[in-house]
């Protein structure tokens, strides 16, 4: 029997909303089952505190340590700086599109809806661009006006390199955008 105490429901929350309840490497991504694991060990800080902790799949956290192979406390400790920094920056939506383009590729196309409101920040920092041409289909407003539903999006070469940072674990900065939000 454990001395350690339970991680309070609380932290564990806050901790799988970081994660988006999924495995906090990028190129997992794995739903279940998922683990709570300290970055540094429970057995040098004896404390669980949010900054020290990461949601890994069981596969991840087995890969944990510093061997060939191995996710180390220094990628442990990038990643989760990563999340707090793409977690603050944008909303659900706007994640959802960097994690689309770094499962598919950064090179290709969206297409998303008409309502650039859901993404703006990503469009405000220069992340991404609307395609020259309109993609979609035509729908008629109560006015009689006719617009496409949908247009095509594409990542700028500032977007390729975010998500490539975020694809190898790799810090990045958002101190070259516009910081007013």
């Amino acid at each position: 029997m454990s001395d350690r105490p339970p991680i309070p429901a609380e932290l564990e929350r806050a901790l799988m909303i970081e994660a988006g309840f999924r495995c906090a490497i990028p190129t997992c991504r794995t739903v279940f089952p998922l683990e709570i694991e300290h970055i540094e060990d429970y057995s040098v800080v004896l404390k669980h505190e949010f900054g020290n902790m990461i949601v890994l799949c069981a596969n991840c956290h087995r890969l944990k340590g510093t061997g060939p192979r191995s996710i180390d406390r220094k990628a442990l400790r990038q990643i989760k700086s990563n999340l707090g920094i793409v977690n603050q920056r944008y909303n659900d939506t706007e994640r959802r599109i960097l994690e689309h383009f770094a499962e598919h590729g950064i090179t290709g196309k969206v297409e998303l809806p008409n309502a650039e409101v859901l993404f703006r920040y990503l469009l405000k920092d220069g992340i991404l661009k609307a395609e020259e041409v309109p993609t979609g289909f035509w729908a008629e407003t109560e006015d009689g006006k006719s617009h496409y539903m949908t247009r095509g999006f594409e990542l700028t070469d500032k977007g390729k390199d975010l998500v490539s940072h975020l694809m190898e674990n790799r810090q990045f900065s958002f101190d070259s955008f516009d910081q007013d939000r």
